[in-house]
């Protein structure tokens, strides 16, 4: 009798790798927000609804906005972020 070892399995599955999502753009910190803002694609085990994260969108939009809920697809205006995960608006 012969036994075998099934290739790829459980290492390949689907379910373990990381999710590229869009977060809705909640709010940002000492600004305002387009409703329909949102960030780039980023993977879902780094950031999570209600994080406070940095941005740099180039020139003078930079900042810290607060994350909403993951959206479908990309808003009309897209916050670049990057960084960790904060707790609140910088002091």
């Amino acid at each position: 009798m012969r036994m075998g070892i099934g290739i790829g399995w459980p290492n390949a599955s689907a379910s373990n790798q990381p999710q590229g999502v869009y977060f809705a753009i909640e709010a940002v910190c000492g600004g305002i927000v387009d409703p329909d803002s949102t960030t780039q694609l980023v993977d879902s085990s780094i950031y999570q609804n209600g994080d406070y994260v940095d941005f740099d969108n180039g020139g003078a939009a930079a900042g810290r906005v607060v994350l909403g809920e993951i959206a479908e697809n990309p808003g009309t205006e897209i916050f670049n972020i990057y960084g960790p995960a904060y707790f609140s608006c910088p002091a």
